[in-house]
C-alpha cells in the first residue's frame, strides 16, 4: 500500500486499475464514473464524522474502498445510517443528474447518471461485503438473537452471491466485454469465493 497522508492508503494495483480504465473507457468517462465512487465513500466518512467516529484509515482497492472507523460506540441506528450514506448520496445525485438531463439531454449527464444509479444500487443489494449486506445484518442483529439473526444473514448473503455472479456474467456476454462489466463480473466472483470461505471459517464477511 502507498500512503497517502496519515489516513489514506492506495494499493498499487488501484492505480493500474486507474490508468486501464482511462485507456479503455476514456479521461472523462472515467473521472465521472471514480467520482461517484467518491461520493460514496465521502458520505460514509461525513457521517461517521457527524456521529463522532473515529477514522483510522482509508484503504483503497482495486475493487473497493474499506474505511476503518472506531464504531463501537455507535448505535445499530446510527451505524446503520453510516452504511446507507453512501448508497443514498449517489441516489440522489443520480436524480440531480436525471432532472438536469430532463432539460438539457447531454450524454455525460447521462454517464453520469448511470454511474451514480448503477453504484447506488449494487452496493445496497443484501450481500455481507456491500453497504446493503451490512445494513442486514446490523438489522438482523437488532431484531434477533445471534444465531438466528447468522443463518438467516448466511442465507440472504448466499443466494444474493449466486444471483449477482448470474446477473453480472449475462450483463458481460451481453455487453461485448465491456471492461467497466468486466470489472463487476470479477468482484462477483471474488464475492462468492470469499462467501464460501466465510462459511468454511465459520464468518459472516470476507472482506
Amino acid at each position: 500500500m502507498i500512503p497517502l497522508g496519515n489516513a489514506v492508503n492506495i494499493g498499487v494495483f488501484s492505480i493500474l486499475t486507474f490508468f486501464l480504465f482511462v485507456l479503455s473507457q476514456g479521461l472523462l468517462c472515467s473521472l465521472i464514473f471514480f467520482s461517484a465512487i467518491f461520493v460514496h465513500e465521502l458520505s460514509h466518512i461525513f457521517t461517521l464524522k457527524h456521529f463522532g467516529a473515529e477514522i483510522k484509515g482509508v484503504y483503497i482497492y482495486p475493487f473497493g474502498i474499506d474505511i476503518c472507523a472506531d464504531t463501537h460506540l455507535l448505535s445499530y441506528k446510527k451505524e446503520l445510517a453510516v452504511t446507507l450514506a453512501g448508497g443514498f448520496a449517489n441516489l440522489i445525485c443520480a436524480s440531480l443528474g436525471s432532472l438536469y438531463l430532463h432539460f438539457y439531454p447531454s450524454e455525460t449527464v447521462l454517464f453520469f447518471v448511470l454511474c451514480h444509479f448503477s453504484l447506488g444500487i449494487f452496493n445496497l443489494l443484501p450481500l455481507s461485503i456491500l453497504d446493503g449486506g451490512r445494513a442486514v445484518r446490523l438489522i438482523l442483529y437488532d431484531k434477533f438473537e445471534i444465531d438466528t439473526a447468522y443463518y438467516i444473514q448466511l442465507f440472504v448473503d448466499g443466494l444474493s452471491s449466486v444471483l449477482m455472479l448470474i446477473l453480472c456474467s449475462f450483463a458481460f456476454i451481453f455487453s461485448d466485454f465491456n471492461l467497466s462489466v468486466l470489472m463487476l463480473t470479477g468482484y462477483s466472483i471474488i464475492a462468492v469465493i470469499c462467501l464460501l470461505c466465510a462459511k468454511k471459517c465459520g464468518q459472516t464477511s470476507a472482506l
